[in-house]
């Protein structure tokens, strides 16, 4: 097994591997620091993605390197912005084979190219576990960006994509489940995989190992002034509306029978929590979450044709978070996915 070159190595294989050529990156990698023609108003996050903690060894390097750039890109979405730049660290233990780091660059080049991501730059190192850090930037629409404090009483509560998949997917990695790059299910203990279940099962681990970033409806919801607040769903629905609530000064009651929780947590056998606390609870959804002025629902209707929408329920003054159903409201806890707290991972 072929193990990590020299840094200088790996560094002209970086050079090589992120040259660009855009008006808009006037130095890119290889030098002390990118320059960047930028526009006035930049959208700036960062995230990052640690072995043990974000992903397992067993977890196909090219969606390590996929996940790491989309979930910036979601931060950038729920901001409205369109991604421009990235700049990747990456910390490796000096063991690491060479096919683990190529199928990361592998993937996290896969993941630029798709949104036209330009990777001007970044950092190397060893470390005890793997991990990788990026910080992404994006250009703010002129109407300027969504933030999650422009909720009002009265706005309509949206969600995009199906909740809980993420959460179901992580726990089959658990179990021992694996999917790679090319949606190819392996069962745990050399265990066979029933046809019936085969597109099911990598459909579930594909939303956990491969999150999707709703760049285009955040641009949309963003440029139309569509959407009054957003956030994107990284913790949990309960937890980022929380956060959401808090920011705008409102509550919310979110409708339990409106709530597009995922079809399959439904007859997937095994699942940590009922399908309903997956959803609200469960994390790495990656869709937004978004709230929408009543003079702006009909512009919505423009937005429910293109992508998988759905109201779920209304914000208001009480400083209150409820779920409603059959007329009966119970409170909405601040309970989902925290990187410190004693079960975490």
């Amino acid at each position: 097994m072929r193990t990590l070159p020299p840094e200088n190595d790996l560094l002209r294989r970086f050079e090589r591997l992120f040259a660009t050529r855009r008006r808009d990156v006037k130095v890119g990698v290889g030098d002390d620091a990118a320059v960047l023609a930028a526009p006035a108003s930049l959208a700036v996050c960062t995230d990052a993605l640690v072995e043990g903690e974000d992903f397992t060894s067993g977890t196909d390097p090219y969606l390590v390197g996929r996940k790491s750039l989309n979930v910036n890109l979601s931060d950038l979405a729920a901001m409205g912005a369109t991604p421009l730049h990235a700049l990747l660290t990456l910390g490796l233990p000096r063991e690491t084979p060479v096919a683990w780091l190529d199928g990361f660059l592998d993937g996290f080049r896969a993941a630029a190219r798709e949104h036209a991501v330009a990777i001007v730059g970044g950092d190397l190192s060893a470390a005890v576990e793997r991990f990788a850090s990026v910080t992404a930037l994006g250009r703010v629409p002129a109407e300027g960006p969504l933030r999650r404090s422009g909720a009002n009483p009265g706005d309509e509560l949206w969600v995009s994509g199906t909740l809980g998949a993420a959460a179901a997917g992580l726990s089959l990695v658990l179990r021992g489940y694996r999917r790679d790059r090319d949606g190819k299910v392996t069962a745990p203990r050399g265990r066979r995989v029933s046809p019936e279940r085969r597109d099911e099962l990598a459909r579930l681990l594909r939303h956990l190992l491969d999150p999707r970033p709703m760049v285009d409806l955040g641009r949309m919801l963003a440029e139309g002034g569509i959407a009054s607040a957003a956030i994107d769903l990284s913790d949990g629905l309960a937890r980022d509306l929380h956060r959401l609530c808090r920011a705008s000064g409102t509550g919310a009651s979110v409708e339990r029978e409106s709530l597009p929780i995922d079809s399959a947590l439904a007859t997937l056998p095994g699942l940590p929590s009922d399908p309903l606390d997956l959803s609200l609870f469960g994390g790495e959804d990656y869709g937004l979450l978004f709230t929408v002025p009543p003079r702006r629902l009909d512009a919505m209707g423009k937005v429910a044709a293109r992508f998988a929408v759905r109201r779920i329920g209304r914000m208001d003054a009480t400083a209150k978070l409820v779920l409603a159903s059959g007329g009966r409201f119970s409170p909405l806890p601040d309970r989902g996915f925290d990187h410190f707290a004693r079960d975490a991972g």
